[in-house]
């Protein structure tokens, strides 16, 4: 295989990313504009000159190998980068408001971070934050890109599941006993517990057999955000997620216990509007924000 920027089979590459979204050459065509075999035929070229197999065909179904598993993250990762700079250079499609929407918690924990981070490379986007509720429905209709937690009811919008939170217990490293570690689940009973609206220290305790009752004590707050600024003050132990938690881990002003999880029971969602409607703003920051997040394809706004 003799891959370089001299020869690299872009159309082949757009056709197999394609594909590898769908699974299912039919289908993928019809996005493409170009016939069954066209697309067929591309992605066999594609595989001669990498001298490997990107789909498994057996059973009459398509679907990825280890390699066209690896090769589709990384195409549909660069067509993202390649959208987004082309979008970049549009003097008149970027000046102008973008108005996006979270629940309070995911705005203070994450996005705020994430979008001072894009703003300072679109300076010209003047952004307003607005707030909506976990598990809201229905989404007000200024809102050109919203980060839900829950699946919206959105029926003339792009809904995307962006990730699945696991919540895992965080503190102060001042409440860490002078050995530096909790070696048990049992241990935690002995500490402050932090709960917010969801409920999370119930189930995670019963999975390891324990009773809530049985804890030290109990601090109640209304947010998650609430939650981690109690944890990071040293009030006790909080159930939180990695990505909530990504900056207070670097710093260290908080440190992850590791061992169980509790699952959320919703997942986290990425809403924007139909590709024919959506403006290059939005597009630009669902396309960064997927990329933050690692989640592959999910900024692509063209299926």
């Amino acid at each position: 295989m003799d891959i370089t920027r001299r020869n690299l089979p872009l159309n082949a590459l757009r056709a197999f990313e394609v594909a590898a979204r769908h699974c299912h050459l039919r289908r993928a065509a019809d996005e493409l504009g170009v016939t069954h075999g066209a697309v067929s035929r591309q992605i066999r070229q594609l595989e001669a000159q990498l001298g490997t197999q990107l789909f498994d065909r057996s059973n009459n179904r398509l679907a990825l190998t280890l390699e066209g598993r690896r090769l589709a993250r990384a195409v549909s990762e660069a067509l993202d980068r390649l959208t987004e700079g082309a979008l970049s250079v549009d003097p008149t499609s970027l000046p102008g408001e973008l108005v996006i929407a979270a629940p309070p918690s995911i705005s203070a924990c994450w996005l705020l971070a994430m979008i001072a981070d894009f703003n300072r490379s679109y300076p010209e986007i003047e952004i307003r934050l607005d707030n909506i509720n976990p598990l809201q429905q229905e989404l007000p209709a200024n809102v050109e890109v919203a980060v839900c937690f829950g699946e919206p009811r959105a029926p003339k919008k792009v809904v995307r599941e962006l990730f699945r939170e696991s919540y895992g217990p965080v503190l102060s490293p001042a409440l860490l006993p002078p050995e530096g570690a909790v070696s048990e689940p049992r241990d935690l009973l002995r500490l402050p517990l932090i709960h917010d609206r969801h409920g999370r220290w119930q189930r995670w305790l019963a999975n390891q057999g324990l009773r809530e009752r049985d804890a030290r004590s109990h601090i109640y707050v209304q947010d998650s955000y609430l939650g981690i600024a109690a944890a990071r003050d040293g009030c006790g132990v909080f159930l939180a997620d990695r990505i909530e938690v990504s900056s207070d881990l670097r710093n260290g002003s908080l440190v992850a216990l590791g061992g169980p999880t509790v699952e959320a029971r919703h997942s986290h969602y990425l809403v924007t509007d139909l590709p024919e409607a959506v403006s290059a703003r939005a597009r630009l920051f669902a396309e960064y924000l997927g990329r933050e997040l690692g989640v592959p394809g999910s900024g692509s706004l063209s299926a």
